[in-house]
């Protein structure tokens, strides 16, 4: 017979098994992978075509190939396919007679939400980081523009979309503080990413800085390596924890090519045109598939670099990591309390800079310094007339290198300056031109276009420039507004041609006029002003530059900066390898195995 308990024993035992239930395993979340894509940003002013191609591959590409797995898409005001569009938010340039034309066009995408800063961190904190925190992967693709912070403590930023709806009103404003950096990015990710991880490719403008996410600002030498502590040794600030690696377009002080309003199959070129077509293997423009899709975003990494003869400086969190290393090693060099062992080190690390050779390193090592030999061939045969002496070059060479055929002159304002400009213009040329407009005589001047033209002379009497500096963003600015092109749903298509037309030619047109003005003060300003449609400069050589040689693909500065960085990397893994250092030698295991894993 099995005895009874009482009430009271019962109760104990239920609370000794909850307490045992809470001391024993935890359950853990299911581990979830997740797509998401961020572009877009800035305004309709600077949101390009080309930023629309890359984002409408990524987005097509999560709906074919993970449509059973979690995406989502932020880009530009948040329009989405088979809604009525919010506003035209992709700025692209078309030819017409001749000219590039700037247009404006809705970029729907599915499912899409604004690039806002509220909307894109809102989604990562309630819904994309509880999906990958038991210990799944988020695939993080940015294709935005960027820049870098002021202030001492500079950080890369992206720009995110800008232009805010009144409430209640049909007008717009833009807010220029709607950026993200690194730092608040890392601690949104580090709060909820819990078990999970994040692997990120980047195109934009500035963008290195953002292997922060993974990778330390700043490394500390062992104390191990000195005969005494130095006074400025100090360990470096935490930052959060978080499991993230990735590739970016450049480094955190450089600008990144490839973001065209008018982008080209034959022409457009970039990290940003590159990595996608090779990562996704579609063509950008027609999203058909080519078949060259990469199983990571390492190998697409690969495949953008070698062809990447741009601007751009691609590279890794792992080699980012290292050449935080390669500037703490530079920083000891000359430290008088520097073990014997450390500083025949650092003798070592200085050798293999200036030479591009290491003497002795791991399997892993030795595999990385055979792809920056692919990467070095490359550049020689996208900079052939700078090549053998990039590769045999010291580091201070490297350093001082610059690209044949610069130019030179002095500092002095030159006839024709700016400021002599803007007189000529206020002064003479413009009173004439708005006399001449206003009284219809300047033939061929459609009705939109005669409008547009008054509204700019308006502005241009409160103080405004549209001439002087071509217009630059103000004269863009109203083109948009103006045309119609920010209102797809009530756009008329010619009265927007007719308007952008306008702004396209307005230069030329008014030099044309001022040349020919029966007035010579006119036609000396218009001079003064080198508006075209005048006489060419006396002496000047039309044929000049076919004698010049064919540039080189790749700008040489640029060329001989990937190269030094490929050597620094390799002489910082070199150095740690040596000194034992087992701490980092880990981190870098752990990030370059993050680089590559593999897409599900």
């Amino acid at each position: 017979m099995t005895p009874r308990l009482s009430p009271s024993l019962v109760l104990a035992g239920a609370l000794l098994a909850l307490a045992g239930c809470a001391s024993g395993p935890v359950v853990r979340e299911p581990a979830r992978d997740a797509f998401v894509l961020l572009s877009g940003g800035g305004t309709p002013l600077s949101n390009n075509y080309s930023q629309y191609l890359q984002a409408k591959a990524f987005a097509t590409y999560f709906q074919r190939r993970y449509a059973d797995r979690p995406h989502w898409v932020f880009f530009g005001v948040g329009n989405r396919e088979g809604e009525v569009p919010i506003l035209a938010d992709v700025r692209r340039q078309v030819r017409r007679d001749g000219r590039l034309v700037e247009s404006w066009l809705p970029g729907p995408l599915r499912d899409n939400r604004p690039a806002t800063r509220a909307s894109f961190l809102g989604a990562l904190r309630d819904e994309v980081l509880p999906m990958v925190r038991g210990g799944g992967t988020l695939y993080l693709f940015v294709g935005d523009h960027g820049t870098e912070s002021r202030g001492d403590n500079k950080e890369s930023v992206i720009t995110m979309w800008q232009l805010r709806k009144a409430e209640g009103r049909d007008s717009w404003s833009t807010d220029n503080a709607e950026t993200l950096g690194v730092a608040e990015l890392r601690r949104v990710l580090a709060e909820g990413i819990g078990r999970g991880r994040v692997v990120f490719v980047m195109t934009q403008c500035h963008s290195g800085g953002f292997h922060e996410l993974g990778s330390p600002r700043e490394v500390a030498p062992p104390v191990e390596w000195f005969d005494r502590r130095p006074a400025w040794l100090r360990p470096p600030a935490a930052a959060p924890a978080l499991s993230a690696a990735g590739f970016t377009a450049t480094d955190q002080a450089s600008p990144a090519a490839g973001c065209d309003p008018a982008p080209d199959p034959d022409t457009w070129a970039g990290y940003e045109r590159y990595v996608p077509e090779a990562l996704l293997g579609y063509d950008l423009f027609t999203l058909a598939e080519t078949g060259s899709g990469r199983r990571s975003l390492a190998e697409a990494h690969e495949a953008a670099t070698l062809v990447d003869a741009t601007i751009d400086k691609p590279r890794s969190t792992s080699e980012h990591f290292l050449e935080t290393w390669a500037r703490a090693i530079e920083r000891i060099a000359e430290d008088p309390a520097l073990t014997p062992r450390a500083a025949a080190a650092v003798t070592a690390y200085r050798w293999s800079v200036d030479t591009g050779r290491i003497a002795a390193a791991s399997p892993a090592l030795r595999e990385r310094e055979v792809q920056y030999a692919r990467f070095t061939r490359r550049i020689t045969e996208q900079a052939p007339s700078a090549g053998p002496r990039l590769v045999a070059g010291t580091r201070a060479g490297l350093e001082g290198d610059v690209p044949a055929g610069g130019r030179g002159g002095g500092s002095g304002r030159s006839r024709g300056g700016p400021d002599e400009a803007r007189r000529a213009w206020n002064e003479v040329v413009r009173p004439a031109w708005k006399k001449a407009v206003l009284a219809g005589e300047i033939p061929g001047l459609a009705a939109a276009a005669l409008g547009f033209e008054q509204r700019l002379l308006e502005l241009e009497d409160q103080g405004r420039n549209f001439m002087t500096s071509r217009g630059g963003d103000a004269l863009l600015n109203e083109m948009f507004w103006r045309s119609g092109y920010a209102r797809p749903a009530t756009l008329d298509v010619a009265k927007a041609e007719a308007v952008t037309s306008w702004g396209a030619m307005r230069r030329e047109k008014v030099g044309a006029w001022a040349h020919a003005s029966a007035d010579s003060s006119v036609r000396e300003a218009a001079t003064r002003m080198r508006l075209p449609g005048g006489a060419p400069a006396a002496g000047r050589v039309a044929s000049a530059a076919n004698s010049r040689p064919p540039a080189d693909a790749l700008d040489q500065r640029t060329a001989a900066a990937r190269i030094l960085f490929y050597r620094r990397v390799l002489a910082a893994w070199e150095f740690l390898e040596t000194m034992g250092h087992t701490a980092a030698l880990e981190q870098l295991r752990t990030l370059t195995a993050l680089e590559r894993t593999s897409l599900p």
